[in-house]
């Protein structure tokens, strides 16, 4: 759906967070999104770029950009409601930017959670989404246990497999502590993303023989062999096992899409439904011994592992350099591409 990822070589340019701010808003209105969608749209890639992984992030923008300028996706979609039952909604995605579709689904599931301690919201014939840390991160933010999971086109082997059989379940949560620092997770059920495999191609190194299969089928420590073959999932078949619940809840749920099947109208296949799940988390224990009992999780398993690293701190550690930096190092090619379009777009340049 969106155009291939950047170039990530050559020197990195430091460029103020507010005016990477700016510039993003501002592409996104003059790609027709109206001012609350390219809010929340901006926000999600702030967000995700404040994590400093380069991928799933800001880099990202370009080809949003241009899925846009194409008419390939929707920049104002009508979110529709299918069924609901109870805690249970599905809406249909019209075509829409997946932040926006995320975004969307996570607000509801915390509405849902309001109501009835806990709430499930799906969405199909949405769009990629990012990264899952935006989403889960702002439920927490507000208190909830937040949960997301993606589904898309089939690009993941069973164990052992070259076949390409199911996606990899890109999935995120994160649950509120007293520290500023949320217990947050964020990531596929492969070894690999294609991103992470693209990084480790151009950096020219190897990764372990059991992240993927190269196209004649056998494992290589090679990523661009296992790019252009299959990744396999994590744990062989456990993760197997799990990406199947994922491809369950999100696509069947939804009411969309499941492995290869295509979409009706346009034969697409591989259109992504995503499924949040948020749990009032103050609603057993009350907000403040829930929190008081994270943090206590959290520093139990430190004090038995010194300088143990929790999922979710790398991440605040990133963000609360950045903003307190109140900079950001961005590579020439992508701040090129940014420019490129701001040219386009008649929008002020970096």
């Amino acid at each position: 759906m969106f155009e291939g990822g950047l170039d990530l070589s050559g020197a990195a340019v430091r460029v103020a967070l507010p005016e990477l701010q700016r510039l993003t808003n501002e592409l996104l209105r003059a790609s027709g999104l109206q001012v609350d969608h390219a809010a929340i749209v901006t926000d999600v890639f702030m967000r995700a770029t404040y994590r400093g992984v380069s991928h799933h992030d800001i880099y990202e923008l370009p080809g949003r950009l241009a899925a846009l300028a194409a008419g390939k996706v929707n920049p104002n979609p009508n979110m529709t409601i299918i069924n609901k039952y109870a805690a249970l909604e599905n809406y249909e995605g019209d075509n829409g930017l997946g932040e926006l579709g995320g975004m969307f689904i996570m607000r509801r599931a915390e509405q849902l959670a309001d109501e009835h301690g806990i709430g499930l919201c799906a969405i199909r014939n949405s769009n990629h989404i990012l990264a899952s840390t935006p989403y889960v991160e702002t439920a927490a933010e507000r208190g909830y246990i937040g949960y997301i999971v993606t589904r898309g086109a089939p690009t993941m082997g069973a164990p052992g497999r070259k076949e390409k059989v199911i996606g990899t379940s890109p999935m995120g949560y994160a649950v509120p502590t007293e520290n500023d620092c949320h217990i947050m997770f964020d990531a596929c059920l492969a070894y690999a993303s294609n991103g992470v495999l693209a990084e480790k191609a151009e950096a020219g190194e190897s990764v372990p023989a059991h992240w993927g299969l190269d196209s004649e089928g056998r494992p290589t420590g090679d990523p661009a062999a296992i790019a252009k073959g299959t990744r396999q999932p994590i744990g062989a078949h456990k993760g197997f096992g799990l990406t199947i619940l994922g491809e369950i809840i999100t696509g069947i749920l939804a009411d969309g899409q499941i492995i290869d099947e295509p979409q009706d109208g346009t034969g697409l296949v591989g259109m992504p439904s995503h499924t949040a799940i948020c749990i009032k988390a103050d609603g057993l224990l009350g907000a403040r011994r829930f929190r008081r009992r994270t943090t206590e999780l959290a520093e139990r398993m430190e004090a038995r592992a010194s300088g143990l690293q929790l999922p979710g701190q790398r991440s605040a550690r990133s963000r609360n350099e950045m903003i307190g930096a109140g900079a950001i190092e961005l590579k020439e090619p992508l701040l090129a591409r940014l420019n490129e379009w701001s040219a386009k777009l008649g929008v002020q340049p970096l």
